[in-house]
């Protein structure tokens, strides 16, 4: 693989296919009820149920990533909690077409229709999930991994932890006269860059600096030109965790980064998109604004709308829109992390910000074209200007507009150190690369999930084990001047 070579998340395309084939699953289940029930094929009744059918064909799918059988992880959680999701997920296709009908008369799909459409969707559904199941759990890669140094194959290891029982093959193969010193499986000794023709290998693991040595490169290519994928082991990060550690970024990164990301969706779409969902979400979320509001009035004396300013796209300063849920002298006590704040906040305002009502108002922010619905976290001026100082490509997260939710706050628990901004900083730049319609879409729903379990978020517990081990080769991953 070309490092110029635009690259997407493995994650992000197998959670589209799956959204994909679980929509059509639905459409295709309620053709074939229209054409049990009718004993032909009805286009006016298909054009009569099209809004029902359209609705469940998206509620489907998006209650099934929410439930994490998207994930490439589910296969640790066990077959009755995959179960309920499905029939959660059945449960859900009904209410909806049955909404839908209840809202336009029209559009009612009959008892007969359902109950041949259910009948065809579950067992469907069934298949599809047995089919993915199986798939995952019989696939496997062989793996090279390059290494020319002491870090590099600490790496290796803390890859193999993952890698190992999920591949054919996980072997190392050393350069630069690099003598291995652990007892993972050594492919080959590098000599003088010849390629071995017995290496047959589906992935090979490289960092950027390995582009530098002649040898190397000569060897990778050769490699490459047998069928290999050359993958970087930031991208590796990004495809089993989805965030990319700060150790591993360098200069010719960023830039990938920023050539791969969709800009007609960044400059016009995203754009669009915002413009229609927060006039759509003001209006459908104004009572649990109005409902917020009115426990802020009886819960403190004070404005009801807090104003903050805050750094926007680079580092403008925007004002910030939220519920009040501290109280009034809170304002006079200087600039906090946010989890330092519970002691300032009213009891109703902490169940006010558990379900997000007191962010409601963000959305003017997003009319304004202020933030997006998805970007960064927007931090406050004088913290941003400490963690551009002591936290490296930190004002990277500043390219973009920031946003009310974002891949970093579904994904990492509140903070309150320089340290916490730098694990997030390493979401927001995974975002930064890959953003685009269908990674909106599914932060969208991973907010949702978030809401629906009361705000809890735990941190990828992998990913934070596996940073922190390779946090120790900070200093050598460093030294190797960038591609």
């Amino acid at each position: 693989m070309s490092l110029g070579v635009q690259r997407q998340s493995k994650h992000l395309r197998w959670a589209g296919f799956l959204f994909l084939i679980d929509f059509l699953l639905v459409w295709g289940s309620f053709l074939l009820g229209i054409r049990v029930r009718f004993e032909a094929f009805s286009w006016d009744k298909l054009a009569d149920y099209g809004p029902g059918i359209g609705l469940a064909s998206l509620v489907l799918p998006s209650i099934l990533y929410i439930g994490g059988l998207y994930s490439p992880r589910h296969l640790a959680v066990d077959r009755i909690s995959h179960l309920r999701w499905l029939l959660f997920g059945v449960i859900a296709v009904n209410l909806s077409v049955l909404a839908a009908g209840s809202l336009v008369f029209t559009s009612r799909v009959g008892r007969g229709v359902l109950l041949a459409s259910m009948l065809s969707l579950i067992p469907l559904l069934l298949l599809r999930y047995w089919v993915v199941m199986q798939r995952r759990r019989q696939r496997s890669d062989s793996l090279l991994c390059l290494v020319a140094s002491e870090a590099d194959e600490q790496a290796a290891l803390k890859l193999h932890e993952f890698w190992g029982d999920r591949s054919r093959i996980f072997a190392i193969v050393a350069g630069r006269n690099y003598r291995p010193q652990s007892d993972l499986n050594v492919a080959k000794i590098l000599t003088d860059g010849s390629s071995d023709e017995s290496l047959r290998f589906d992935v090979v693991l490289v960092r950027d600096s390995h582009f530098q040595d002649r040898e190397l490169a000569a060897f990778l290519r050769g490699l490459r030109y047998e069928g290999s994928e050359i993958l970087p082991l930031s991208d590796a990060c990004e495809d089993i965790y989805h965030a990319v550690p700060l150790e591993l970024i360098t200069d010719a990164w960023l830039f990938r980064a920023s050539n791969q990301s969709q800009l007609f969706y960044v400059r016009k779409l995203k754009r669009f998109s915002d413009l229609l969902l927060a006039s759509l979400f003001l209006v459908l979320l104004s009572p649990f604004l109005a409902l917020g509001a009115l426990l802020v009035k009886i819960s403190s004396p004070g404005p009801l709308i807090f104003r903050q300013e805050r750094a926007g796209r680079l580092g403008r300063s925007i004002t910030v829109l939220k519920l009040r849920t501290m109280h009034v002298d809170a304002a006079g006590r200087g600039e906090r992390w946010a989890n330092e704040e519970k002691d300032r906040i009213f009891p109703l305002g902490s169940l006010l910000r558990t379900f997000r009502v007191d962010e409601i108002p963000q959305l003017i922010n997003v009319i304004r074209g202020e933030m997006s619905f998805v970007g960064p976290r927007p931090e406050q001026l004088s913290i941003v200007e400490e963690l551009a100082k002591r936290i490296p490509f930190y004002r990277e997260r500043l390219l973009i507009q920031p946003g009310i939710t974002g891949w970093a706050q579904v994904n990492y628990p509140y903070g309150a150190s320089v340290e916490d901004a730098a694990r997030k900083l390493e979401y927001d730049l995974y975002y930064m690369k890959h953003m685009g319609i269908f990674l909106d879409f599914f932060i969208l729903l991973e907010t949702i999930k978030i809401i629906l379990s009361g705000g809890r978020r735990s941190g990828d517990r992998d990913y934070l084990e596996f940073r922190e081990d390779l946090g120790g080769l900070e200093e050598e991953l460093r030294q190797t001047p960038p591609l």
